[in-house]
């Protein structure tokens, strides 16, 4: 692990050559979160996690994943974006109760940016993210569908302090759809009828983060609200709730710096 730490960061800095900026540090976040949107099963997790940022021309890491610059025109500009969720077990108190494992999942693909408003500490932009969705069982990897999630975000930046509010709709093929809400006849019960997910209109989430930044510290959370009211898949027996809360908070020692 720490020779592949090491390597990962070797590589980070030497990426670009037009002076990047770069952090490593070291902290503890916790994350309270649904197994999947619908269901009334929650966790929460807590654990040591890297501080890592990293800023250049054409990549940039940060509290809201890795992001790689394709192209940029004006106040137009196409990224690389990644995501993901947490794997969740199948447990007796769960409408899955009985069926396949959730895996490990991650999103890639391209985002979309257009500059709406920027002027001082604040700024508008609209963002629309399209990435296919790959599980794994650690053993091997999984197509799972794309998703695709048009938003509006607005930033405020004020000395140490910045704050984020995004609002976006989400929209999930059948593929995405049915690995979440599905129900095939093998798994079919008195109480769990058999079910296919279309794909289509996915729900809405609202999104609100603060972060605060002083070296050699940084802080920040989070609150994430979805809701799924009139969703191509909201019929799914696997769903007991129309709405779904994201929350977390983390804190970071940040001992080595590049400019």
């Amino acid at each position: 692990m720490r020779r592949a730490l090491s390597i990962l960061i070797f590589f980070l800095v030497k990426l670009q050559a037009q002076e990047p900026h770069f952090e490593f540090g070291l902290g503890i976040g916790s994350l309270y979160y649904p197994d999947y949107i619908g269901t009334k099963t929650t966790q929460t997790l807590t654990l040591p996690i890297p501080y890592v940022r990293y800023k250049s021309e054409h990549l940039n890491i940060d509290e809201d994943g890795v992001s790689s610059k394709i192209f940029g025109i004006k106040r137009l500009q196409l990224d690389l974006s990644l995501s993901g969720s947490l794997p969740a077990s199948s447990s007796e108190e769960s409408p899955r109760a009985g069926m396949e494992t959730l895996e490990l999942t991650g999103e890639i693909g391209p985002k979309i940016l257009y500059e709406l408003y920027y002027k001082g500490v604040s700024r508008l932009d609209f963002e629309c993210d399209i990435r296919a969705a790959l599980s794994t069982d650690y053993t091997s990897i999984s197509y799972r569908g794309i998703v695709m999630n048009p938003q509006l975000k607005y930033s405020l930046n004020y000395k140490h302090l910045e704050w984020t509010l995004r609002a976006g709709v989400l929209f999930n093929d059948a593929d995405y759809n049915n690995y979440y809400y599905g129900v095939s006849k093998e798994y079919e019960t008195v109480q769990r009828e058999q079910y296919t997910a279309e794909g289509g209109y996915s729900g809405t989430r609202l999104r609100s983060g603060l972060t605060y930044k002083k070296l050699p510290w940084w802080g920040g959370a989070f609150i994430s609200h979805h809701n799924i009211n009139g969703a191509v898949f909201e019929s799914s027996p696997l769903i007991e709730v129309k709405e779904a809360l994201y929350f977390g908070a983390s804190i970071a020692y940040i001992f080595y710096t590049i400019e």
